[in-house]
């Protein structure tokens, strides 16, 4: 996808490139953010890796991954099937 926003800023006063980089990298973060995209994806766009983009997230109150309450009761679920399941043969 590609994406292009005009604003009209007066050229002396804004560093264009700095500028460009700076909301590639916000809408990359928010695309991440709202589920658009994947972390994978989102490292790659901005030139980092894993780790990196893990402690970016980090930094900026994102979350990583998101554990709902439903996922822990689904969890909670498959466990103690597994385990009927073990017990019973």
């Amino acid at each position: 996808m590609k994406l292009k926003i005009e604003l009209d800023i007066a050229n002396s006063s804004v560093d264009k490139a700095k500028l460009e980089e700076h909301l590639r990298k916000e809408a990359i973060l928010e695309l991440f953010a709202e589920h658009k995209i994947p972390a994978g994806h989102a490292a790659r766009e901005l030139g980092l890796g894993k780790v990196a983009f893990m402690e970016l997230l980090k930094q900026r109150g994102i979350p990583h991954v998101t554990y709902t309450a439903d996922d822990w009761e689904a969890d909670g679920q498959a466990i103690e099937e597994f385990e009927r399941r073990r017990r019973n043969g």
